[in-house]
């Protein structure tokens, strides 16, 4: 058996690594608004968190009764749950191509200054390498105008891809949309009036994709999923808001 003052040692490493991870996770969540200037729901509740565990952990001892509640543990293991289920199904998502022909749905992200933002720019770099890679399908870029963006996400994107060589002729705009729902709703009709394909292949973040797709199902549409890659420092924060998305959606 561990003597006593070895159990305290181990006890007091294991505190002071927590209060290290926590503070860590923190410094995560912080980069986005330091780097970026990026501020939601994401890394507020990250931060917030991580900065509430550090004092939890610094008190441990006094908050000890508290934290062995019933009320705290269902808490944690609700919690624990909810995150599970959404790790699960966000990272189950991830790429899922078509075999057959699709019409690609491209789902808008921030514009600032008239140029795309990191994650837009992360969606359009792979969604530049599938239309090369797929020269008969058509592009509906989706995306309105937000009060803060000069222009429409659409209207980015089509000059993006253009600029980079990708047929006009393949590309339709969709600039009305405000929300996921709306992005594939109205990219639907285009696909309808135009008489394109009506199943679509979806490109947008990996985070993204699976409330993406479960729209798409809502709305009986046949979807794919072609996912961009998101920066390291930015995942956590949009991985964390996502999950309020899916909530959302559940609810509503």
């Amino acid at each position: 058996m561990l003597e006593w003052y070895k159990v305290g040692e181990i006890m007091k490493i294991m505190k002071y690594g927590l209060i290290t991870f926590f503070i860590l996770s923190f410094i995560l969540f912080a980069l986005p608004f330091v780097l970026k200037g990026i501020l939601n729901i994401g890394n507020i509740t990250g931060m917030l968190v991580s900065f509430l565990c550090v004092l939890v952990v610094l008190n441990s001892k006094q908050l000890y009764p508290y934290l062995t509640s019933k009320i705290t543990i269902t808490f944690v293991i609700v919690f624990l749950g909810i995150i599970t289920f959404c790790s699960y199904k966000i990272l189950s998502n991830i790429n899922h191509p078509s075999n057959k022909e699709t019409t690609v749905v491209v789902l808008g992200c921030r514009v600032k200054d008239k140029k795309p933002s990191l994650a837009l720019k992360e969606r359009l770099g792979k969604t530049y390498e599938y239309l090369n890679e797929n020269k008969e399908l058509n592009c509906i870029l989706s995306g309105g105008q937000g009060d803060n963006e000069e222009i429409s996400e659409a209207k980015c994107m089509y000059q993006y891809l253009v600029k980079k060589g990708i047929d006009k002729k393949r590309l339709y705009l969709e600039d009305q949309s405000t929300s996921t729902r709306e992005n594939i709703l109205f990219s639907y009709k285009i696909i309808e009036k135009e008489n394109l394909n009506k199943a679509i292949t979806i490109i947008t973040n990996e985070f993204h994709e699976y409330r993406a797709q479960t729209i798409a199902s809502h709305l009986n549409i046949e979807s794919y999923a072609i996912s961009a890659k998101t920066a390291w420092w930015l995942f956590p924060t949009y991985f964390v808001r996502e999950i309020f998305g899916m909530i959302y959606e559940f609810i509503f």
